[in-house]
């Protein structure tokens, strides 16, 4: 249930409350008892985890026997983890155990680069709290996050174009290391990004759909920079504050939706508290040893570098654009002044990324050894982990010739509609000559009519042929196929296709200005798939979220795991129902593990 009143987030409102709230709620009043056992319990899965991270952050509880389990279950861990999902067990040992465990060393070599941007922030967030490692060093992750940085400002998985979600969890990682003269000017970009996508609720979106999530990873990012989230102009809109936003999802006491309208999400709930602990923290909610050594400077400070950050932030304060500023530990910076030590300016790094991305563009295929990478061939792009594939080219097509009209397509409802009239009016002749002329009768007759015709022409019935067929629309032709390559060989990936293909690159006919869930809902009737989809609600389907395809559904294979879409090889910065396609356009459903 969605509350119709927004929340006072212009009064200092008690966020400490509100996140007691859900920790009395999901612990039936007793936090300690459920940390020792029903979070013990389920030690190494994603919601557990993090609420131990966001305590231990915060102290004041006993985590010895959650420690103890996890010792137990990271040894444990198989293939049908994601990488990111392994550091953040390892994060969540030492934050219970308050040591950094020998063990965890070995968790950052082996998965720091296995699945991308993920894998790098958490293997930063075990870096930032003393995981020692001869192959990565705090200098080479940030080093990586900042050349992944999109030119809007943000950071995204696989797409130009940034996301809400994956940039706040970017900023998280790094925010220790803000005072950096190449780390600062980056996350400058990023804060005035994630100012510019705050919705005028206060929420945000994440690709398309706005949810609570990526509003309260929104929230931790800015607590992490020490930027007070409720009363800084830059994230107020409208009135309204990221607290203002995630009040749309509350659905009762300690208990939050995914989504406006949604059934209570448990990862919603989980992200809500971690947000409203680290609000209250004067430290990043994942730095739990304290402040990491400052990172070795890798250019030395030179006067045309900080001219052109200022200049920059000039150009944008002129164009009316707000212009965000990092708050350094124990100094107050003025708007947007580079710290001393800045050794790469924004243009270099704009420039560097546009060099990147034209040389992904001509060729047919990017490789990298490590890390996720996005192929490009002739029909679209897809994610993989360590290993690279092809598509295939080969075209199938579901169009027929014609588009059948609905008088052609269901000719049944003519003739019986004229039979339905026929037998009422038969059966109210015989209530008249058997004297039963009550005006009730023939007001039953008539609405028993009316039933049984509006049924005729409401409910379709198909052969099986007719409801598969795919019609022609008018609005040009585009190729869409749906596969999972990246789960091919992992445990518990034997009940769907051995080689990825749930469907064959395929041609399908669009309507002029049809959206991406159509194609999809077109895709999945013409190949027998089940689909679900959340968000949905009327009429409205731009904020549809794609749960599961061919029973093939989000966080089985891992925290980061769930289906997403690319058109022409890029990841669109909007969800499906809100992209509209065109003639030619090369659509593909793809699960990743790395979402």
């Amino acid at each position: 249930m969605r509350l119709l009143l927004p929340y006072d987030a212009s009064a200092d409102a008690d966020i400490a409350a509100l996140a007691e709230e859900i920790l009395t709620a999901q612990a039936d009043g007793d936090v300690q008892a459920w940390i020792d056992g029903a979070l013990t319990e389920r030690a190494g899965q994603s919601a557990p985890d993090f609420y131990i991270t966001a305590l231990a952050s915060q102290g004041g509880y006993d985590f010895s026997r959650y420690a103890e389990k996890l010792s137990g279950v990271i040894p444990a861990l198989g293939a049908a983890e994601s990488a990111a999902s392994k550091e953040r067990c390892a994060l969540a040992w030492i934050a219970a155990s308050g040591t950094v465990p020998a063990e965890c060393t070995a968790l950052l070599d082996q998965n720091a680069e296995a699945l991308g941007i993920m894998s790098r922030v958490f293997g930063l967030h075990l870096v930032n709290n003393g995981v020692s490692s001869q192959k990565y060093s705090a200098r080479y992750l940030c080093d990586y996050l900042l050349s992944q940085q999109c030119a809007d400002g943000g950071w995204a998985l696989n797409s130009p174009y940034g996301d809400p979600d994956v940039t706040a969890m970017v900023m998280q990682a790094m925010a220790p290391y803000r005072a950096d003269g190449t780390v600062f000017p980056a996350l400058e970009r990023g804060i005035a990004f994630l100012s510019e996508k705050q919705l005028e609720t206060g929420a945000y979106k994440s690709y398309g759909t706005e949810n609570a999530e990526s509003t309260a990873q929104v929230w931790i990012a800015l607590s992490a920079l020490g930027i007070d989230a409720m009363h800084d102009a830059r994230f107020q809109k409208n009135g309204h504050t990221v607290l203002d936003g995630i009040m749309q999802f509350k659905l009762g006491a300690g208990s939050y939706a995914h989504i406006i309208g949604g059934s209570e999400s448990g990862l919603a709930v989980q992200q809500i508290c971690t947000a409203y602990i680290a609000a209250g923290l004067s430290h990043p909610v994942y730095l739990l040893r304290g402040e990491p050594p400052a990172l070795p400077q890798i250019a030395q400070t030179t006067e045309a570098a900080v001219t052109t950050v200022t200049e920059t932030a000039a150009a944008s304060t002129a164009a009316g654009s707000s212009v965000p500023h990092v708050t350094q530990p124990n100094a107050t910076l003025p708007l947007s002044t580079a710290p001393a030590g800045t050794g790469s300016t924004l243009t270099e790094t704009a420039a560097g990324m546009t060099e990147t991305a034209s040389a992904q563009a001509e060729s047919s295929s990017t490789a990298s050894d490590t890390g996720t990478t996005v192929i490009y061939t002739d029909t679209t792009a897809f994610v993989t982990g360590s290993s690279y594939k092809t598509l295939d080219t080969e075209l199938l097509t579901t169009a027929p010739p014609d588009t059948p009209e609905p008088q052609k397509k269901y000719p049944y409802r003519l003739p019986m509609t004229a039979g339905a009239g026929m037998l009422f009016a038969g059966i109210a002749v015989i209530c008249f000559l058997r004297g039963k002329r009550s005006p009730k009768t023939y007001l039953t007759l008539a609405a028993g009519c009316g039933i049984v015709i509006a049924a005729v022409w409401l409910i379709r019935f198909d052969t099986p042929e007719g409801y598969y067929q795919t019609e022609t629309k008018g609005g040009g032709t585009v190729t869409m196929e749906i596969r999972c390559d990246v789960i091919c060989g992992l445990p518990g990936s034997e009940k769907f296709p051995a080689d990825g293909v749930m469907m064959q690159n395929t041609e399908f006919s669009i309507a002029e200005g049809e959206n991406a869930l159509t194609l999809l809902y077109d895709a999945v009737k013409a190949n027998r798939l089940q689909i679900e989809v959340d968000g949905i609600s009327g009429d409205v389907v731009e904020t549809a979220y794609v749960r599961g395809i061919g029973s093939l559904y989000e966080l089985m294979f891992g925290d980061l795991s769930g289906w997403t879409y690319t058109v022409n090889g890029e990841r669109p910065p909007v969800g499906c129902g809100a992209y509209t396609l065109h003639d030619g356009d090369r659509v593909a459903w793809l699960y990743t593990v790395n979402l």
